[in-house]
């Protein structure tokens, strides 16, 4: 019987399951090296799947890192909360019940991330996971706007009035357009838009708007990333903390006592969406943002270990 190494499925930013954005997990990982985990990213071929390694030592953090079906990236919120999800299933919930202000602790490439269990309700599966995210600064893009717009399937005149494009820390540029209905409309040249993104160096792009179907829903969005192999993310978790953010600086949604609640959700036209929580909160240091999800577990299995 060949070697084999398991796997989970989890769907994070879901209220239900079926619903939010899957995840790959591999729990023990300490034994793959890079080429083995890009070849289950491929097969397991969820937007991301996340490998945890070192996560039976007490005395560090576990290793976490991500791979799309095609490169490993350098964050991925989403599955950084169902790897937190899958780890607290595998151990069960008393470490959580053990001292008020359990955490885990993940090393990666992007620093040290910090996840906070908020226990659930009775009617709840399990808990909503808090993640404290990187730093969520924002610069000026200087790639051909109106260039960038055509690919995407929208005009300038789409943009929100004065609300330039910006980049993030992990090169995704976010467009605020002022019609839900010309998101939902939107169709990318995804194989012209994989091509633009490879020559600016940009990751993928997040398209909001403040035009929502529900006062329960402060913002919209949907994320396009075909360079890294993922066409349309139906929950992209990193991109939240720039975005909340450029709400705030820009004055879009109320921050009363240093503090702004939001309820943001992305989803694909007739496909998969979900419910992203964040908190925005002003600090001496600048803006500091926290993302909450609920997760699901919707498969459990074990792959055949590809050769080394």
């Amino acid at each position: 019987m060949a070697d084999t190494v398991q796997f989970r499925l989890v769907d994070a930013f879901a209220e239900t399951p079926f619903t939010g954005n899957p995840a790959g997990v591999v729990l023990d990982a300490d034994r793959l090296n890079d080429k083995q985990m890009q070849t289950v990213a491929r097969e397991i071929n969820a937007s991301e799947t996340a490998f945890l390694s070192r996560a039976n030592d007490l005395h560090r953090p576990a290793i976490l890192r991500w791979f799309t079906p095609t490169t490993q990236v350098s964050f991925c919120g989403h599955a950084t909360l169902a790897a937190a999800h899958a780890w607290s299933e595998a151990v069960g919930l008393k470490w959580m019940l053990a001292k008020p202000d359990a955490k885990l602790v993940f090393e990666t490439a992007a620093g040290l991330l910090t996840l906070h269990p908020e226990l659930p309700s009775a009617d709840a599966e399990g808990p909503l996971w808090w993640l404290q995210m990187p730093d969520p600064s924002l610069r000026a893009d200087n790639t051909n706007p109106k260039r960038t717009c055509e690919l995407l399937g929208l005009t300038l005149d789409d943009l929100e009035p004065g609300v330039p494009i910006m980049r993030t820390r992990d090169e995704d540029l976010i467009l605020l357009i002022r019609s839900w209905q010309r998101l939902n409309e939107m169709r990318p040249n995804f194989h012209e838009l994989a091509r633009w993104s490879t020559r600016h160096r940009i990751r993928g792009y997040c398209v909001a708007t403040l035009n929502t179907l529900s006062k329960a829903t402060t913002i919209h969005s949907r994320f396009f990333a075909p360079a890294v192999g993922v066409p349309e993310d139906p929950v992209t978790g990193s991109v939240h903390g720039p975005l909340a953010t450029l709400l705030v600086v820009n004055e879009l949604v109320p921050h009363a006592r240093g503090r702004s609640a939001l309820n943001c959700v992305q989803g694909q036209p007739g496909g998969r969406a979900g419910l992203v929580r964040a908190l925005v909160e002003s600090t001496p240091q600048g803006y500091r943002v926290s993302i909450a999800a609920r997760c699901h577990t919707t498969l459990t299995g074990e792959l055949r270990l590809p050769p080394a």
